[in-house]
């Protein structure tokens, strides 16, 4: 091997760390900036559906984590409850299989059974499948799932990648620790209008929390929902 090959080949993890640190470093900053603000309900979240009549209602998650979608069934079933006509939209069910189809190697049963299959029975609203079998283009596929539903309110359970930062062209999202950066953050919530959209990230945390805790967010989110990295329901 010759001396520059070597030199380069030595190079590449000394880039890759550096990589990472400004990355944390950004991160920490942005959170430092705009970071979660006061706590909020979930009684105050339907108050300014029921006010403001958003026709997207983007959750954020993460599939093995199982109390966000306790999250998405009590904030569904409270818009039920105030007369809403409501639908579930959720990114781990397929869309070429019922939500109770186990045997449809998808990400439900993959992932965490248990806690999607308790959304779709504890649900009081339809629940629908976005999640499509092709890999190219998930966003924009989802996206005309979500656009060709009937309901007056759409709530939307999807990946935080594809809430976070919606309509910011410069922000950034650094993933899998930091090594990585999701190339288009926000890419399905930001294919709705701003102005009918209120989009809720997750944030797991290491804190007791019964089920999960709400805080205003005034940063990569309207909301955030802060639950335990647990995978029950």
């Amino acid at each position: 091997m010759s001396t520059i090959t070597s030199a380069r080949s030595a190079a590449r993890p000394r880039r890759a760390v550096t990589l990472v640190v400004c990355l944390a470093a950004l991160t920490a900053q942005a959170v430092a900036a705009c970071g979660p603000g006061d706590g909020a309900s979930l009684d105050e979240i339907l108050a300014r559906v029921e006010r403001d009549r958003p026709r997207y209602l983007f959750i954020g998650e993460r599939h093995a984590v199982g109390p966000v979608k306790r999250f998405a069934v009590d904030l569904v079933n409270g818009l039920v409850d105030l007369g809403m006509d409501v639908g579930l939209y959720v990114e781990g069910f397929s869309t070429e299989c019922p939500p109770r189809a186990l045997d449809c190697s998808r990400l439900a049963p993959l992932f965490n059974a248990d806690a999607f299959l308790t959304l779709v029975d504890r649900s009081r609203a339809i629940v629908h499948p976005i999640d499509p079998p092709e890999r190219s283009g998930r966003a924009t596929r989802m996206a005309e799932s979500i656009a060709w539903g009937s309901e007056e309110i759409r709530v939307v359970l999807v990946g935080n990648t594809h809430v976070l930062h919606a309509g910011n062209p410069d922000a950034m999202l650094p993933i899998f620790g930091g090594g990585m950066l999701y190339p288009d953050p926000g890419d399905l919530a930001e294919a709705f209008p701003r102005q009918e959209v209120l989009t809720f990230r997750l944030e797991t945390t290491s804190d007791e929390i019964e089920s999960y805790a709400l805080l205003a967010d005034g940063c990569d989110a309207d909301y955030a929902i802060r639950t335990r990295p647990t995978p029950l329901y």
